[in-house]
């Protein structure tokens, strides 16, 4: 049983901005393979720049430094498995993942939420292949476990009882943002007026501290695409008083949430300040950590949290931070940080449970691979489409009941992962200068 470390490069299609500027013209990251008894678990750490407090360069030297250690923690979770072989279908709970991701994490001396997403999905891919539930059914069933904890609360539907077995579903739909960058109110139609035909009703629209401009950009896809939603994201760049003058313009539009309007600092002040007449608030940078999350819980005007594990930490947290969101009658979206394939299937599971837990099918942030240029997928990826009028389409099965696979490795009819890797510009760790 071994760790091996990969990173990839991915273009982006086209030059992508937003309120802090331009995201680059590559997206990059660490695919992590943990090779085990019984095949390959796979995760994906991918820092974002401008966004992440740490860079791609700390991960690789954490990463490699810390390498046998994380392999010999790694080992005693495998080592634990013939303790519950005799409860073969229960054993992976959320209690256990999470004692075991808290393992992983201690081999790294530094907090790096990036990584600890990658090592949580290690684990929970490592899992589902010894239990008979895929893996959005064991995040669903986590967020009931924990649920049931608190006030003993329960999802609205498809409770732990319905195993995966026994309710089978071929394909799950999480309905999907498409993601418009800051452009001219004319580009901007354009993307909406693409994006509504392929099924898309909410768009996620990159926003400056022009007011003016904001609304002259929603006023025009209004008038052609009247049932067009909006999702508004200034990247915290509104100062705190800006908005009071253009409250009721913004309220012409169906605006569900003005997501990290201001800066952290500023952003509970603003939540008290606004009147009933502006919209919905949505907390994403102002809720990364944990603490800054659990005091925005049950904050007055303000109704969701946008999560980027990337940036925020592993699933049984995501987890968590759902659960307790969903006391306090608030809702957690999930957001991709342009994040790989493994990254955004997971997230795909993910927003899923937390629909589920609301009982309520919002759209998640998921539409950010065709701004990517990747060359590591699988071939099952490349004929099946991710996403699908609209929405990220979650296959339980693709062919002939053959299981889903989110590995980016071909399989062995195909051709060698040796040889994958060097057609797919991935590039072993240890290999690079």
């Amino acid at each position: 049983m071994s760790l091996h470390f990969y990173t990839y490069k991915s273009p982006y299609t086209s030059e992508f901005i937003q309120a802090k500027g331009s995201m680059g013209s590559l997206r990059e990251g660490i695919l992590i393979e943990w090779k085990h008894s019984m095949g390959s678990a796979w995760g994906e750490c991918a820092p974002l720049p401008g966004f992440s407090s740490e860079s791609l360069n700390d991960c690789i030297k954490l990463l490699s430094s810390h390498k046998i250690k994380l392999e010999a923690q790694l080992n005693l979770i495998q080592a634990d498995w013939p303790l519950y072989e005799s409860n073969y279908s229960t054993f992976f709970d959320y209690t256990y993942a999470q004692r075991s991701t808290h393992r992983l994490y201690s081999c790294i001396p530094t907090n790096l939420p990036s990584i600890q997403f990658a090592l949580s999905m290690l684990v929970y891919d490592w899992g589902r292949q010894r239990d008979p539930r895929s893996l959005s059914y064991i995040i669903r069933d986590h967020a009931n476990e924990l649920a049931e904890k608190h006030a003993g609360s329960v999802l609205t539907s498809n409770r732990t009882g319905d195993s995966f077995s026994s309710t089978k579903i071929n394909e799950i739909q999480i309905p999907l943002n498409t993601l418009v960058p800051i452009a001219s109110p004319e580009e901007s139609l354009y993307l909406a007026q693409i994006a509504w035909s392929k099924g898309f009703k909410t768009i996620k629209m990159k926003v400056g501290p022009k007011h003016q401009l904001n609304l002259d950009r929603l006023a025009l896809i209004q008038d052609t695409l009247p049932e067009m939603k909006y999702r508004l994201d200034p990247n915290g760049q509104w100062e705190p008083e800006s908005l009071k003058p253009y409250e009721k313009e913004y309220q012409r539009f169906a605006i569900e949430y003005i997501e990290q309007a201001v800066s952290p600092k500023n952003f509970t002040k603003f939540c008290l300040q606004l009147s009933s007449e502006a919209p919905a608030l949505a907390a994403d940078e102002s809720s990364v950590d944990f603490s800054s999350f659990t005091s925005l819980l049950g904050q007055v005007n303000m109704s969701y949290f946008v999560l980027k594990p990337t940036l925020s930490g592993g699933i049984p947290e995501m987890i968590q931070r759902c659960v307790l969101a969903h006391k306090k009658k608030q809702t957690c979206i999930f957001s991709s940080a342009f994040d790989g394939i493994i990254t955004r299937h997971t997230l795909a599971c993910l927003a899923w449970m937390s629909n589920q837990l609301a009982g309520h099918t919002f759209a998640h942030g998921l539409d950010t691979a065709r701004w990517l240029e990747e060359y590591y997928i699988s071939p099952e990826c490349s004929l099946i489409a991710e996403i699908q009028q609209g929405n990220y389409s979650l296959k339980e099965n693709y062919f002939d009941d053959q299981s889903h696979t989110t590995s980016p490795k071909y399989s062995s009819e195909v051709q060698c992962f040796d040889l994958f890797i060097a057609r797919s510009g991935l590039t072993p760790i240890f290999e690079q200068k």
